[in-house]
């Protein structure tokens, strides 16, 4: 049933719902079926062909590749009541702080019209430390060490996926980055030291860890605002390499001292790309064709640390692409996320 819904949600937005590449935990059948050879492919168009093409498909989000490069921003819809102020989270170089993230997910997937696989993975717990590098009026600067990655059991989670998720967690332990917070609480400029050749686990456990960094941080107008106020904050994700521009709505729920309630909705479209998904085999391309995604969140944020005292959010995205070699078939891919952030003391 919940693949039937998977098809309905991304071919009703789009006349043909089509995505990429089969994750690791796929069946030897779908894995198969998607290694195909190279020379049963129909050769690619050039890139302005293809450009055109997508341009005409039905469905498509008016999004072009260049409003990606748009900056975030913050915009407020509702002052909410008075009295009002202003909120301003503040940091102070040298600042440490440790974030415990824990995460249950669950991948998704139907190959073109018959091969279904679901995967149910391993629950999660990062240990994240951070420690603000620079402070300034425009944004502060982390850096960002991986500390510990643990699986724990979690029902129905088959030998496999237990398997392939301790090993990937290990992968991760010590890893290094860095990341910035600006003016107005976004996360931008994160990197991490993965290897290049990062399994797709990998690549959705980093991204992970960036949803939890923004999630650490509330994003808040330069205005006023009261109870009830409500504000949009406008950012690009990525999720499989997929560059998506997400919209959250906020509602400030209330403020006691330095600490800001507030609960939020997400939304993103995305504009039709070319994709290589991590782990896919040498040759391998994509076109990415549509985003569903949904999710909300709530918490409790102070205002003079990083990281909220916590926070919990439940995302559903869903990308329907299409594998253009080594075989041409559509696939769905969807990631069920649900992450708790909390500081560590």
């Amino acid at each position: 049933m919940r693949f039937v819904i998977l098809l309905l949600l991304v071919a009703g937005a789009c006349s043909r719902a089509e995505t990429s590449e089969p994750v690791a935990q796929a069946p030897a059948a779908a894995t198969e079926e998607a290694e195909q050879s190279a020379e049963e492919a129909p050769a690619e168009p050039p890139p302005e062909a293809a450009a055109a093409e997508d341009a005409q498909q039905d469905g498509a989000s008016p999004l072009g590749l260049k409003d990606l490069d748009a900056p975030p921003t913050v915009e407020l819809l509702d002052p909410g009541k008075a009295p009002r102020k202003a909120l301003r989270t503040t940091f102070e170089a040298g600042a440490k702080q440790s974030l415990r993230v824990e995460s249950d997910w669950t991948l998704e997937t139907v190959y073109g019209p018959l091969i279904q696989s679901k995967s149910t993975m391993p629950s999660l717990v990062y240990l994240l430390q951070t420690e603000v590098k620079e402070a300034t009026k425009e944004r502060a600067r982390f850096a960002l060490r991986v500390v510990k990655v643990t699986t724990q059991p979690r029902k129905e989670v088959q030998p496999a996926q237990a398997e392939a998720g301790k090993k990937a967690a290990g992968s991760l332990e010590g890893a290094t980055g860095s990341f910035a917070i600006n003016a107005r609480g976004l996360l931008e400029e994160f990197t991490i030291d993965a290897a290049s050749d990062a399994s797709l686990i990998v690549s959705d456990m980093i991204d992970q860890i960036k949803q939890a960094l923004r999630l650490a941080s509330l994003p808040l107008p330069q205005e006023p605002v009261g109870k009830g106020a409500k504000w949009t904050a406008t950012q690009v994700i990525e999720q499989r390499t997929a560059k998506i521009k997400q919209t959250s709505t906020f509602e400030l729920v209330g403020v006691k001292g330095e600490v800001v309630r507030a609960t939020s909705t997400h939304a993103a479209e995305a504009p039709k790309q070319r994709l290589k998904l991590p782990g896919s085999r040498e040759g391998a391309s994509f076109k990415l064709d549509k985003v569903e995604l949904s999710g909300e969140s709530k918490g409790a944020w102070p205002l003079n640390q990083l990281g909220p005292k916590s926070a919990s959010e439940h995302t559903l995205s869903v990308l329907g692409m299409t594998a253009t070699k080594p075989r041409h078939e559509s696939v769905i891919m969807a990631v069920d996320t649900t992450l708790e952030v909390k500081t560590q003391r």
